[in-house]
């Protein structure tokens, strides 16, 4: 059924004026929406309405995984696995002034590997890595904005946990939609490994390296061998399907906990009470957004306003390839003011009806809409990771902001990549035989 005009127009404003007052995002959907079905109570007619629940919304493979993911990233922070594969980057790029920039980026995509959250990698990495940029000759602007955009890494290569909440919030196979993200987190890697390559030129160029590290490679592996093991057998198991993304996610748990017991004299009780806290934060604020998401999304379907602005967008855009650019600028601007889980449950289900018309298929828009959201990471005026930044070296947001500057061209070209080239975020799911639409 659709609503007058003038009510729908109504319910909208009403939920801005909520969230321009500081109300929570969760808080002000419900409220809004709850004041829309008491004005219009005969949306709760509806068969399919009536038929759906927070409970059934919550009862989903993906956001199962959800705690497992996040409880595993902070169990390997606490039980130092992170560190352990930055020592492997180390040894292998060396100690040298040119070798810093690589470092700083090889190090932060394997963070990526066992974290799907960005500020919780700039944190992780961030008091070691930005000593070492600033002794090698790097600005602090350079070095600040380099750990923030690598750190984006972390939300685009699985085990992503925005990735997780956007199989959830479509309906999609997680292992699938990981494995459509992996090529192109590589690709962000590469591409920001080659602005850090250009900047080293630019700034480094009368320096001499240094010398090497203080270990081989071989040796720096042989130690990391078991920190190691976690990424490679997530990643094996969730790209290759022999494990769905809840088992995978229960085995990184146990795995990381197992590693943090043998070495716990290292690593007090403190730091895995403290992820443990961590971990739940992150967790429960995600589902519930899931399931409040689910709820707002399907209630604009009722009303028939999905269906208008894909109609409205469409036209706008004057066929596929400006629908689907419009997507692009319109969950831009949503990174700079809203977070992670409110764009995924609340924006990005209302576009992809819009993206599925303009030929893209369920695992290609997830692709993008991480990529987009990596920049929004970094992109006032909330910009999380970069608050995390200067909440960690204590640069100012203003000095952070600038550096991320001279990234964000190459992070907006490869943006461009996965939007316009399907096949850089398909072939690899179709290589592996998983059914992509």
């Amino acid at each position: 059924m659709t609503i007058a005009p003038a009510l729908a127009a109504a319910f909208f404003l009403g939920l801005a004026l909520l969230a321009a007052v500081g109300v929570p995002l969760a808080a002000a959907v419900s409220l809004a929406g709850a004041a829309l079905l008491a004005v219009c109570p005969e949306l709760l007619a509806e068969d399919f309405f009536l038929d759906y629940s927070l409970a059934m919304r919550l009862n989903s493979p993906a956001l199962i995984s959800i705690p497992l993911f996040a409880l595993a990233g902070e169990l390997a922070v606490a039980a130092g696995i992170t560190r352990k594969l930055l020592d492997v980057t180390d040894a292998f790029f060396g100690r040298g002034f040119h070798a810093v920039g690589p470092r700083a980026i090889v190090g932060c995509t394997l963070f990526a590997s066992v974290s799907g959250v960005g500020p919780a990698a700039v944190k992780a990495e961030g008091r070691r890595l930005y000593p070492d940029l600033l002794e090698a000759g790097f600005s602090r602007e350079i070095a600040s904005g380099a750990i923030a955009c690598a750190a984006g890494l972390s939300i685009i290569i699985p085990a992503s946990i925005p990735l997780t909440v956007y199989a959830a919030a479509t309906g999609t196979l997680t292992n699938i939609v990981f494995t459509a993200s992996f090529v192109p987190g590589i690709v962000m890697a590469g591409a920001l490994l080659a602005a850090m390559a250009v900047h080293s030129r630019l700034r480094l160029r009368h320096r001499r390296d240094g010398g090497t590290g203080d270990r081989t490679v071989a040796r720096a592996l042989w130690e990391a061998r078991w920190a190691a093991l976690l990424p490679i057998l997530v990643l094996s198991f969730l790209l290759s399907g022999f494990l769905q993304a809840p088992e995978a996610a229960a085995f990184a748990s146990a795995y990381a906990f197992v590693y943090w017991w043998r070495s716990r004299r290292r690593h007090p009780a403190g730091k895995l009470r403290e992820a443990v806290v961590r971990a739940g934060l992150v967790a429960g604020t995600v589902v519930l957004m899931a399931g409040i998401g689910g709820l707002f999304v399907l209630l604009l379907s009722t009303i028939g306003f999905t269906d208008a602005l894909t109609d409205f967008l469409f036209r706008l855009g004057g066929g596929p390839f400006g629908a689907i650019f419009l997507v692009n600028v319109i969950l831009l601007a949503a990174g700079c003011f809203f977070d992670m889980p409110a764009i995924i449950t609340l924006i990005v289900p209302v576009f992809l009806p819009l993206a599925e018309r303009s030929g893209l298929t369920v695992p290609h828009f997830g692709a993008m809409v991480v990529v987009n959201l990596a920049i929004g990471l970094v992109t006032p005026p909330q910009a999380w990771n970069i608050a995390a930044v200067s909440e960690v070296t204590g640069v100012d947001r203003a000095t952070a902001a600038r550096g991320v500057a001279g990234f964000l061209p190459v992070m907006l070209f490869v943006l461009a990549l996965v939007a316009y080239v399907p096949e850089l975020s398909l072939w690899l799911p179709r290589l592996l035989g998983w059914d992509v639409g």
